[in-house]
């Protein structure tokens, strides 16, 4: 605690809260040392300084063994909100929680990996391979009440044929080259 006291000593921005004690009402001094009171019936925490204190606090609460290594970002917030305060809190454990090595290597990836693509391989010659999509429902609708847009793109000359429609099927779709 008189490592903590002597540091809180350095901090202009604690020495500024000291000073306008009566005006923070969720800051106290007890024995010399700054304590933000905590939400709920969570006991008051001292105010950690910036700087090498704050470093080693999450060293021993999200690198050391002893203390449940590798827990993720909210449990290890969790454990150093119960007995510590600083204002970049938050951002500080996620920063260091991202930049820590052994976490990246083992997290669990939530996301499905993504497929194979399988290139197409170019066309023979003009109007030999093309692509067609479908755009819509657009509204407003025409003023022929079409609400759908058909293209055909040749693959080779990128050359693009459009046709608005008032609905989408099979049969009308592919009449389209023929128009």
């Amino acid at each position: 605690m008189d490592d903590l006291r002597k540091r809180e000593e350095e901090e202009q921005k604690i020495q500024e809260i000291k000073k306008n004690i009566r005006n923070k009402k969720h800051y106290f001094i007890e024995d010399g040392i700054l304590f933000r009171k905590q939400q709920l019936s969570l006991p008051p925490v001292p105010y950690v300084p910036a700087g090498r204190m704050r470093a080693d606090i999450l060293k021993i609460y999200h690198d050391t063994l002893a203390n449940g290594a590798q827990f993720g970002r909210d449990k290890t917030l969790r454990k150093i909100q119960e007995r510590y305060y600083w204002p970049t809190m938050i951002a500080h454990i996620r920063n260091h929680i991202n930049s820590c090595l052994p976490c990246a290597q083992n997290k669990y990836r939530r996301q499905k990996l993504p497929g194979k693509l399988k290139p197409i391989p170019p066309p023979e010659g003009i109007w030999k391979l093309l692509s067609m999509d479908f755009h819509g429902s657009i509204t407003p609708t025409s003023k022929q009440g079409n609400r759908y847009i058909i293209s055909l793109t040749d693959v080779l000359s990128k050359f693009v044929i459009k046709k608005s429609c008032l609905r989408l099927f099979s049969n009308n779709s592919s009449e389209i080259p023929y128009k």
